[in-house]
């Protein structure tokens, strides 16, 4: 079977890029969202003093990246990256409310 034409005005490395029923570009920058997204909420939840706490809020982080681990619909991951993203936001500023979580290092007193 022939592959699918793709325009001339397409680069070399964009003609690689669209196999067919393989990852494409779009792929790969929301894998990278999604993965930056779950490293700054780790990073985040280092700076929790109460151990029980770090643990349990990593743990809950984590089983919500987990549960949508298998979403193959670009539409719904969006969604759910900004609904992360929200969340996160809310999060941080009620641990900066409650002083639960650590000052950074490099801040002076």
């Amino acid at each position: 079977m022939k592959p699918p034409a793709v325009p001339a005005s397409l680069s070399r490395a964009a003609r690689k890029i669209s196999v067919k029923d393989g990852p494409n570009l779009e792929y790969f920058l929301t894998r990278a969202r999604v993965l930056s997204l779950y490293r700054e909420i780790q990073r985040t939840l280092k700076g929790i003093k109460d151990p029980r706490d770090r643990q349990e809020l990593q743990h809950w982080a984590r089983s919500d990246f987990e549960q949508f681990r298998h979403e193959t619909n670009p539409d719904k991951i969006k969604s759910l990256i900004s609904q992360g993203k929200h969340q996160f936001h809310a999060l941080q500023t009620n641990l900066t409310l409650s002083s639960t979580i650590a000052p950074p290092k490099n801040s002076k007193k």
